[in-house]
């Protein structure tokens, strides 16, 4: 299972992401301690936080690892 880890400074980076995330087809997740939503579900990302460090967790990407990654890049922290 590959992690990395993102952020989102405002509403709207978060949505982007979101919709981003929406035109692959594996599932992932967004978590930030014990807390896990679906990356692809936009009340759970608010719900989650905007504004903090959260980790991407690929749970059944397909074989889109790479190209999630790539979609996210301008989310992604430094590890």
């Amino acid at each position: 299972m590959n992690t990395v880890k993102v952020y989102f400074e405002d509403v709207s980076a978060a949505e982007s992401c979101v919709f981003t995330r929406r035109q692959f087809e594996g599932e992932d997740d967004l978590a930030c301690g014990s807390c896990t939503v679906d990356a692809k579900s936009i009340l759970g990302v608010f719900a989650i936080g905007i504004g903090k460090v959260l980790d991407l967790v690929f749970v059944n990407s397909k074989g889109e690892d790479r190209a999630v990654i790539a979609a996210v890049e301008r989310y992604r922290m430094a590890a």
